[in-house]
């Protein structure tokens, strides 16, 4: 009789890698407590549902980034309308100041101190959150406000603030000075723009255009000028003439040039947000179906108010009159000045505390759109756990069974090495 252990031999072997197989992928799974590393490792439908269920985390996640990195910007705004308020109660107390009988020393105080509120308002608006004004709405990559020296020189220089209740009372004052920081709308000419190759000063022919050097200038429906886009915000830097001024663009002209179509213009000289309207607000998608707006931007009224009221008690002088009944005219219509100016200053404060409270409510909005992110998040994780995750025990258990196995094979094994036909003649 022919005895053969060979088949018996390789099916040993082909067991002995099937157990070891098992066992590596048991010491991996008590080692990193997944079913597998790859998804091609899971069984049956747990792949396609492991890859929706990341799929879903991943999506939520973006959310909850969106709405952190918004209520940041939130939270900087917020504080900074805070900070406005406190601006205006300070405004406030020394306009209440200027009604006593000393006022004529308090005066040249009551100046100097509304030139600092006045840097102090821009640097507020100009507020920004990793290079992200937050008072520019969409604009968010430009500062909202102008230079405040330009700011201040140039209102000194447009509005006369010498109360006379005969020549410049208190109403001429504020009208004057709402008028100089209203937008000034209007058409260019045709081609109104010429610049020389190479150059980055462009020449802007308007007449009349009564612009001054630091106020902002926004053109749209301009067409190209010497490969140059001017529907933008620009700075203006000279004033030829009445007729004329420059501005700077960001690039040297191709050629020499003159064109530009008839583009419609704003002008404004404290803030550089073109024709971007009050109410515009940002909106972030805080979830599927779920948009929200915040904001305010610097260019609303509130804060056009301010500027105004700051800039005309910075410059502020009382006329002393050529007789008593003058003097005390003149005296009148500056106590009129200032009551005018604290009913502004209040309207601003309460415009501020509506504001913040609209922001809160947002902020509030978007923490309760974060939280529900979080805990879908928590549900969707102890879900995809139940389909990548691995009982530990379940796992030893199975790595000690396979341990068993693999040493009994190897003992067989060894035995079947030691077979020989010799031993059963």
């Amino acid at each position: 009789m022919r005895i053969s252990n060979l088949t018996q031999f390789n099916r040993l072997q082909a067991s002995l890698r099937e157990l070891n197989g098992g066992l590596a992928q048991a010491e991996q799974q008590i080692s990193t407590g997944k079913r597998s590393t790859t998804f091609s490792g899971l069984s049956g439908e747990n792949a396609r549902v492991s890859i929706e269920l990341r799929t879903a985390i991943s999506t939520r996640e973006t959310y909850i980034n969106n709405i952190s990195a918004t209520k940041l910007r939130a939270d900087v705004a917020s504080a900074a309308l805070l900070e406005m308020q406190t601006l205006a109660t300070d405004l406030r107390v020394e306009l209440i100041k200027q009604t006593q009988d000393l006022y004529k020393e308090n005066l040249p105080i009551m100046n100097e101190f509304a030139k600092t509120q006045i840097d102090r308002l821009a640097n507020l608006l100009n507020s920004q959150v990793a290079g992200v004004f937050v008072f520019s709405g969409p604009a968010s990559n430009k500062p909202p406000v102008a230079d405040t020296a330009a700011i201040k020189s140039n209102f000194a220089s447009a509005v006369n603030t010498v109360v006379d209740a005969n020549t410049n009372n208190a109403a001429t004052i504020q009208t004057n000075s709402n008028t100089h920081f209203n937008d000034r709308i209007g058409t260019l000419g045709l081609n109104s723009f010429s610049i020389n190759a190479g150059s980055t000063t462009m020449t802007v022919s308007q007449t009349g255009h009564g612009l001054r050097v630091g106020d902002k200038i926004t053109f749209t429906a301009a067409t190209p000028v010497a490969g140059l886009d001017m529907n933008d915000t620009f700075t203006v830097t000279a004033i030829d003439s009445a007729n004329q001024f420059k501005v700077e663009v960001p690039t040297p002209a191709n050629a020499t040039a003159t064109g530009g179509g008839a583009p419609t213009y704003i002008a404004n000289s404290f803030n550089s947000l073109g024709d971007l309207a009050t109410t515009t607000e940002v909106t972030v998608n805080a979830a599927t179906g779920l948009n929200i707006s915040y904001g305010e931007l610097a260019s609303q009224e509130s804060f056009a108010n301010l500027f105004e009221t700051l800039n005309i008690f910075a410059n502020v002088q009382v006329s002393a009159g050529a007789n008593e009944a003058q003097k005390q005219a003149n005296q009148v219509e500056y106590r009129t000045l200032v009551d005018n100016a604290r009913t502004v200053v209040e309207q601003a404060f309460d415009d501020i505390n509506r504001m913040v409270a609209d922001l809160g409510g947002d902020l509030s909005r978007l923490e309760s759109a974060k939280e529900t992110h979080q805990n879908e998040i928590e549900l969707i994780t102890k879900q995809l756990d139940g389909v990548e995750n691995i009982d530990s025990f379940e796992a030893i258990n199975r790595f000690q069974s396979l341990r068993s196995q693999i040493e009994a094979s190897y003992q067989i094994t060894a035995a079947s090495r030691g077979f020989s036909l010799l031993n059963f003649l």
